[in-house]
C-alpha cells in the first residue's frame, strides 16, 4: 500500500479532498481552513498532504512564527495540525509528512521547529523525527488572601498598549518560546478585554491573560502573567489579593512561576500538553531561560 501513495505540498483546488478527511474527525473548521491564506506569511509549501490516489489520506500544517533566543528574533516553524486517516495509520505517514515539513523549514532558515502534543502516540512519533520534549503544562488552584499587596491588577485601556508592548519585550528576555513582533501589538482593541494590566503606582509593570469564572470554566483561569521584573510571590499575591473566590492558575515546567506556586502549598497537577522543539543545527542553549506558555 506504501509504494501508491504520493507526497507534495498544498495545490490549489485540494481543500475539497483535505477537508473530506479533516472535518468528519473534527480537526479543523471548514470556514477558516478555506481562508488559511488569509493570515500572513503562509506558503502552499507549509501544507504538505498524502494521498492513495486522488483520496488525501494524511495532513500536516506548519506556520512561521518569530520568536527571541540567542540575543536575536528569529524565525520558527510551528506545527498545528498533524492527522493521518485512521484506516491509514503505522505505515509511516505521518513521519513521512513531517520530515518533509521540516526539510522546508529548513530550507526557508529557521531557527528550528515547536508543536505541542497531547497523547503518547504523538509523543514518540516527534521523538521519532527528532523532536525532544522542552517542558510540560501545569495546572494548579490558587486560593485567594487577604493580604494587601501594593501591586494593582485592573482592566487593559487603549493608552495601555505601548507599556505592554515594552513589557512583553522584556519577557522575551528571560523566557521562551514567546511569540515575538516588534512590529505587532498582542494586545488591541478586539481581545484586551481578555486581558489585566498590573501596576505598580501609575506604572504599568506587567499583565496576564485572565478569564473570569463561567459555565465553561467555573474557577476561570489565570495564565503566567508577563511580568519581567518582580518576585514571583508578590505577583502571585496580588493576584490572591483580588480575586475573591478560587483561581485556576496555568503554568509550565521550568517557568517563573513554579517553584514559588508549590512553596506557598498549591499542587501543580501536570496536563498531557507537552511542548516539543527541534532545533536546526545547534541545539539552542536555554541556560538560565525560563519556559512559559505559548
Amino acid at each position: 500500500m506504501a509504494n501508491t501513495l504520493t507526497f507534495r505540498h498544498w495545490q490549489p483546488g485540494d481543500d475539497d479532498a483535505i477537508l473530506k478527511l479533516l472535518v468528519p474527525a473534527e480537526q479543523c473548521n471548514e470556514y477558516h481552513y478555506r481562508r488559511k491564506f488569509n493570515r500572513p506569511n503562509l506558503e502552499p509549501e507549509d501544507i504538505r498532504i498524502a494521498l492513495d490516489g486522488e483520496r488525501v489520506v494524511g495532513h500536516v500544517f506548519g506556520t512561521q512564527a518569530t520568536l527571541f533566543i540567542e540575543g536575536k528574533v528569529q524565525d520558527f516553524g510551528i506545527v498545528s495540525l498533524v492527522y493521518v486517516a485512521t484506516d491509514m495509520r503505522r505505515q509511516g505517514i505521518a513521519t513521512r509528512l513531517m520530515e518533509d515539513l521540516n526539510a522546508h523549514f529548513l530550507r526557508k532558515g529557521y531557527r528550528g521547529s515547536i508543536l505541542y502534543v497531547e497523547t503518547t502516540e504523538a509523543f514518540q512519533l516527534y521523538r521519532k523525527v527528532g523532536y525532544q520534549e522542552l517542558t510540560k503544562e501545569l495546572r494548579t488552584i490558587l486560593k485567594p488572601c487577604t493580604i494587601t499587596s501594593p501591586l494593582k491588577w485592573s482592566d487593559v485601556k487603549p493608552d495601555d498598549y505601548d507599556d505592554l508592548k515594552q513589557v512583553k519585550e522584556r519577557w522575551t528576555k528571560m523566557n521562551f518560546p514567546v511569540f515575538w513582533s516588534p512590529n505587532t501589538l498582542e494586545i488591541h482593541q478586539r481581545n484586551m478585554n481578555q486581558y489585566r494590566a498590573l501596576r505598580r503606582g501609575t506604572n504599568i509593570i506587567g499583565y496576564a491573560k485572565w478569564d473570569e469564572p463561567s459555565e465553561h470554566r467555573p474557577n476561570g483561569l489565570i495564565c503566567d502573567p508577563v511580568v519581567p521584573d518582580e518576585d514571583p510571590i508578590e505577583i502571585i499575591t496580588s493576584v490572591q489579593s483580588v480575586v475573591p473566590t478560587q483561581r485556576e492558575w496555568k503554568t509550565v515546567e521550568v517557568s517563573l512561576y513554579e517553584d514559588t506556586l508549590i512553596s506557598i502549598g498549591c499542587k501543580l497537577q501536570k496536563e498531557k500538553n507537552i511542548d516539543m522543539l527541534l532545533s536546526y543545527g545547534q541545539e539552542i542553549d536555554l541556560t538560565g531561560i525560563h519556559r512559559t506558555w505559548w
